[in-house]
């Protein structure tokens, strides 16, 4: 994920024309300082985590989780159009740990194929003179422990005004991930339409050099 998509931008009438070229220079700026985050500490090995992309889960340790992309099937469960005309699903999901909602995303409009970066900051225009930003602001996820025989419940849904349709319930099994992003694809059946799904998984103790390097691989 080389792209900051969720950025909320803030929003002020007589300087919309501005908006655009600020929100580069964040997004530019904000994987810039991911990145150079650990040289200016001084040392490569003073990493948060000994975990490394690929790697197996460990057990007891905590974990940001989030979908980084859903492709649906061209139409519904009942083979139809997802909107009225040739509109394409809004997608957005949820996820569910312990039978508690943790996380919703931001909704992704008129795609069968959305993709969710990971990163959102929200910002005041005060906040463009200088804002602190820790990790655990930026990351967009949910936030589980890894125990063995445990999973997360990710509900995929097309918003709609009036009732949301779902798009189908996947069930992830922690014990079958990595760190970094995990791709699984599905079949047509049962009422899911979800054709496949990209989880991404970061370590909670990843200082920002070594989340910017999970996320770019």
């Amino acid at each position: 994920m080389s792209n900051l998509s969720d950025f909320d931008a803030p929003k002020k009438p007589w300087l919309t024309a501005f908006i655009p070229v600020i929100v580069i220079i964040l997004a530019a700026g904000a994987y810039w300082i991911f990145s150079i985050y650990d040289s200016t500490n001084g040392s490569e090995s003073q990493s948060g985590t000994n975990e490394k992309s690929g790697s197996r889960l460990t057990s007891g340790k905590n974990y940001y989780l989030y979908l980084s992309e859903i492709e649906l099937f061209p139409t519904n469960e009942d083979s139809k159009s997802w909107d009225s005309g040739d509109g394409g699903p809004d997608i957005a999901y949820s996820i569910k740990w312990q039978g508690n909602e943790v996380f919703e995303s931001t909704t992704k409009d008129d795609t069968l194929l959305a993709n969710w970066s990971g990163l959102q900051i929200d910002l005041k225009w005060s906040d463009l003179l200088g804002k602190t930003i820790s990790p655990n602001e930026a990351i967009q996820a949910a936030r589980v422990r890894f125990q063995k025989n445990e999973s997360v419940s990710a509900i995929v849904v097309d918003k709609d005004l009036a009732k949301d349709d779902k798009a189908g319930t996947i069930q992830i099994n922690l014990s079958d991930l990595r760190i970094g992003k995990n791709e699984k694809e599905f079949k047509k059946e049962g009422g899911n339409c979800v054709r496949r799904v990209v989880t991404t998984v970061l370590p909670i103790d990843s200082t920002m050099g070594d989340l910017a390097s999970f996320m770019k691989e």
